[in-house]
């Protein structure tokens, strides 16, 4: 297994926000031990999953579907990563 640092981009996260629903994509790098690159991304991907600031989010009627990407994938030395930190940025509907 090698050890492999993978970019996401998430888009059209909705939060409540001052009593309005408000849509938020994030930036965010993991580090997860893996066989592949492949392999790598899908736990990345189930690691934002699993995080409880997202436990709430659910398509919501009249927003976008919210959607997680995979940026890029490479090997790395660093320790795996337990919980994603985010760089929140907002968008529109």
């Amino acid at each position: 297994m090698a050890l492999y640092a993978v970019d996401l981009q998430g888009e059209y996260f909705p939060m409540r926000e001052q009593g309005r629903w408000k849509l938020y994509g994030f930036d965010t790098e993991l580090i997860v031990e893996a066989d592949t690159p492949e392999e790598a991304e899908l736990m990345a991907v189930r690691m934002v999953h699993m995080d409880p600031v997202w436990g709430n989010i659910r398509p919501r009627p009249g927003f976008p579907t919210p959607r997680i990407y995979p940026e890029g994938v490479y090997e790395c030395e660093e320790e795996p990563t337990d919980l994603p930190e985010y760089e929140l940025f907002r968008m529109r509907k």
